[in-house]
């Protein structure tokens, strides 16, 4: 499964991770791309017919959906399968969300980026905006399930977040990624000397790494 996603807006760099009682800075800006993220995701769920049509027996306790067993699964009742979004998003709920990943180890699934990282740096400049490679990581722990700790000020889902699509359900998932970067030539307004700002084109390459009769769908 391939396809875009893109953002647009201040990308600023990770900071050091904050340990597990404490608040991380980041958060709030992490979750505002993780947002723009979420309303695209949530177009693709809606119209990719593989991931709108397909439903899942609500009592499998593993979701591991091999060639072998997966005709008794589909011959569960009607009544017993869920829409897949509803699904998944059953066996993430946690801090008063839904999240609901496309990439997860409980399918077999890896992705790996590609980014076009346009920036207001001149290349060959210094990098006013902090460096490329902690922003990619901010950028990264946009696209997964977020920590307790990283919803800090966003404990509850907005209007049209429940439920709430991501990209990711763990970073560990990105089994590589390749980033272009070059000068974001958008005119600069007066009031606005932010070099934190980007564009940025990230190409989606989902694989499965054992096949199965379910995640056929993915290949």
């Amino acid at each position: 499964m391939r396809f875009r996603l893109t953002y647009s807006g201040p990308l600023r760099a990770k900071q050091k991770d904050a340990l597990p009682d404490q608040t991380d800075p980041r958060a709030p800006h992490t979750h505002d791309i993780r947002r723009q993220f979420h309303g695209q995701l949530k177009r693709l769920w809606k119209t990719n017919r593989f991931l709108s049509e397909t439903k899942r027996w609500s009592n499998d306790p593993n979701d591991r959906d091999h060639m072998a067993d997966g005709a008794a699964r589909w011959a569960a009742p009607e009544n017993e399968m869920l829409p897949l979004q509803e699904f998944v998003g059953s066996r993430f709920q946690r801090d008063g969300y839904k999240f609901v990943p496309l990439v997860m180890g409980q399918w077999n699934l890896n992705c790996e980026l590609d980014i076009l990282f346009l920036r207001r740096d001149i290349p060959g400049s210094v990098l006013d905006a902090g460096d490329i490679d902690n922003r990619i990581k901010n950028l990264i722990d946009a696209l997964r399930i977020p920590a307790k700790n990283e919803l800090r000020g966003n404990e509850d889902p907005g209007e049209g977040e429940d439920p709430f699509f991501v990209l990711l359900e763990d970073d560990k998932h990105v089994t590589g990624f390749r980033v272009e970067t070059d000068t974001l030539l958008d005119p600069i307004a007066v009031d606005d000397k932010d070099q934190t700002q980007v564009k940025l084109v990230i190409s989606v390459n989902i694989r499965p790494y054992t096949m199965t009769a379910f995640n056929l769908g993915f290949a």
